[in-house]
């Protein structure tokens, strides 16, 4: 670990980086050229094979802000991040992915919305997409929302429609709730759901935070990341719990999970044909366990009796339920077209 900044920081900027050497220069220039000058840039590097390391410690030479943290070995996003939380020292934290950058004013705008509101742990800073064409898209829904309370913030979460998870927050909030590394790909979710219920309110500001999409074939690759992505809501259930939140939130929780149990079986129902035999049999055997996991007894009547969500007492008959409900779906859809 390496850092030569010596007064205290207001911001600390973390920065998971593995093999980015492509983008890494634009994130951090990023954070380096913002208009608040008082934070630190903690880059923290999950053994990095391509090259990316040696820019790491380009950028550290010449900007004493930064802070280099060497993971010994690559244990995924999560780990990167609370490694570099843990040895940051800003007043307010904010995590960057390694390929996305900021607007030059995004870190101002986020104090500005701090010092108004008194007491305020957690802003969400506006999210603006970058597309494989260079294009940008912005979905103003789930970034004007203004002042709302923390449960509020986490209901939107719930299928991340009417906010957004890219935020900044207080250090005590981001040390009361580190990073979840229950599930590589999608854990930092659970992270951002239960610092916004933590949260008395959450504010949206006007900072930008550009979220790059990367081109895997124009997002049409098939990856089991969308199946294994779910485990997370089984920790999140467990969490919830020992923060003892009510039925309520606990509901919503796995009534998503179910929901999002069945899209994972019309995921593999829909692209079974594009994976080997071998990432067939795994998605499988992940959808039969997290079907396995389900609290049944925290979903609601509706959601159980609606078709094509009944459990069923097997997973043999499970699956003849989807792939009957899938089919009777395509005839309903290819009548509604033919009337049109």
């Amino acid at each position: 670990m390496t850092s030569h900044m010596k007064n205290d920081p207001i911001v600390s900027v973390v920065v998971a980086v593995h093999n980015m050497k492509e983008h890494i220069r634009q994130c951090i220039d990023s954070v380096l050229n913002q208009s608040l000058q008082e934070l630190e840039l903690v880059l923290v590097d999950d053994v990095s094979t391509d090259g990316t390391a040696d820019i790491l410690r380009e950028y550290a030479e010449k900007d004493g802000r930064i802070m280099l943290v060497w993971q010994p070995e690559n244990g995924g996003a999560q780990l990167a991040r609370n490694a570099g939380i843990a040895v940051s020292r800003g007043k307010y934290v904010t995590t960057l992915d390694h390929d996305d950058f900021l607007d030059k004013d995004a870190l101002t705008e986020a104090l500005e919305t701090f010092r108004s509101n008194d007491g305020l742990q957690c802003v969400c800073f506006r999210e603006v997409r970058l597309l494989p064409d260079g294009s940008f898209i912005e979905h103003k829904e789930k970034n004007s929302f203004g002042l709302i309370s923390g449960e509020e913030a986490y209901r939107r979460s719930i299928g991340w429609k009417g906010i957004t998870g890219r935020m900044i927050v207080t250090r005590e909030l981001q040390m009361q709730y580190p990073f979840d590394n229950c599930e590589r790909v999608y854990g930092e979710d659970n992270t951002a759901q239960l610092q916004f219920l933590a949260s008395s309110s959450v504010a949206s500001c006007q900072g930008i935070y550009y979220h790059r999409l990367l081109d895997t074939s124009l997002s049409h690759k098939v990856s089991l990341n969308n199946i294994r992505g779910n485990i997370r809501f089984i920790n999140m259930r467990v969490q919830l719990r020992e923060h003892g939140y009510g039925s309520d939130i606990l509901t919503l929780n796995e009534t998503f999970f179910w929901e999002s149990i069945v899209s994972s079986y019309y995921y593999y129902h829909r692209y079974r044909h594009r994976l080997s035999e071998g990432e067939q049999q795994e998605a499988l055997h992940l959808i039969k366990y997290m079907r396995g996991q389900i609290d049944t007894t925290l979903l609601p009547l509706s959601t159980k009796l609606r078709p094509g969500y009944w459990k069923m007492p097997s997973w043999h008959l499970f699956r003849l339920q989807e792939e009957a409900y899938f089919l009777l779906r395509k005839f309903i859809k290819h009548d509604k077209n033919s009337l049109e």
